[in-house]
């Protein structure tokens, strides 16, 4: 067998409509020398069929484990510890990739000795039409830590001995936003973090998307998990403070004033008063960070600077919970 360079983790859940392309995307990378684990997370579709189908007809190497519906957190968690490869990347099981996308991500980890590489991706229709690309490198070819905000963890490439070492984990039980303290620790803990400009992942958006049919709720929201991931991420010497700290400012700017739209009052008061906390707690100088104004980060649209500016203003104001109620009203 020859030595496998890339694990990709796919948690399937009911994705019938989708998992053969998906697959077949993979089948097609140029780059041969990975494997595909796929969690089949309590399917009550025909998806493993086809799956166990596909893997008898394709030289694809897929390692196929069916367990009892438990989360995508934990099907993740399930896959890590299950894969070989010198590197780990994360799929959507709707979502499918460009013929060389693996091979651009390794070529850029395997050049800078990165423990993580970012790409961009584009937001696509189920028939493929594109709604939007997203670049985490716009300015540069190779940038480090690349575009603020991104959160999710596909179109990504993780060195597998970085995630083992440091014991990285998606945190279990139904959460919501489970990629986001993932996203922050490994961007900010990892050597040599690089985003290339090209964008070699397809996000398929329809009604049965994990976020397009999650409603937002305080209960679910992975509060220790990311009280744990800012404390951890401050104590690292390697860390830029700074970035690190507008990143977090960004992360509740956008979840608090645009996807809490679909939440009740109650819970959006709950999140804001998380959120506020976890600021003045972890970053009491928060209104003075350099990356803050309408006129920095240009790689970030004007509205997106534009909200975490009002965001400090209204948290130096002691309004920000009455704020982010009604913005999410409006």
């Amino acid at each position: 067998m020859e030595r496998i360079e890339i694990s990709v983790i796919i948690p399937v859940y009911n994705s019938e409509k989708y998992i053969i392309k998906c697959l077949e995307s993979l089948n097609r990378q140029s780059m041969k020398e990975i494997e595909v684990i796929l969690i089949n997370d309590g399917s009550t579709d025909h998806t493993e069929e086809l799956v166990l189908q596909y893997q008898k007809e394709h030289d694809l190497l897929i390692r196929l484990f069916s367990r009892e519906n438990q989360g995508q957190a934990a099907a993740r968690n399930f896959g890590i510890c299950q894969a070989v490869g010198t590197y780990i990347a994360f799929m959507d099981s709707d979502d499918y990739v460009k013929e060389d996308y693996l091979q651009r991500l390794y070529e850029t980890a395997q050049k800078y000795q990165s423990e993580v590489v970012t790409c961009g991706y584009q937001s696509v229709k189920p028939d493929g039409t594109v709604l939007q690309t997203t670049l985490v490198s716009p300015f540069e070819t190779v940038t480090d830590y690349g575009k603020p905000g991104v959160f999710v963890v596909w179109a990504k490439l993780f060195a597998r001995d970085f995630i083992v070492r440091n014991k990285f984990q998606f945190p279990e039980g139904g959460k919501i936003y489970e990629d986001v303290p993932f996203s922050l620790e490994t961007k900010f803990k990892g050597k040599n973090v690089k985003a290339i400009q090209y964008a070699g992942y397809y996000y398929v958006q329809h009604e049965a998307s994990t976020m397009a049919s999650s409603r937002v709720t305080s209960r679910r929201f992975p509060y220790k998990k990311m009280d744990e991931s800012i404390r951890s991420i401050l104590e690292e010497e390697a860390a830029d403070k700074d970035q690190f700290e507008f990143e977090v400012l960004h992360f509740f700017t956008g979840f608090l004033f645009f996807y809490c739209r679909k939440a009740k009052k109650e819970d959006i008061m709950k999140l804001t008063a998380f959120a506020e906390k976890e600021i003045r707690k972890y970053f009491p100088e928060y209104k003075k960070n350099p990356y803050l104004g309408v006129s920095q980060v240009k790689e970030l649209p004007f509205l997106h600077r534009a909200a975490i500016w009002v965001f400090v203003q209204a948290m130096g104001m002691h309004m920000l919970r009455p704020f982010v109620y009604i913005a999410t009203r409006i």
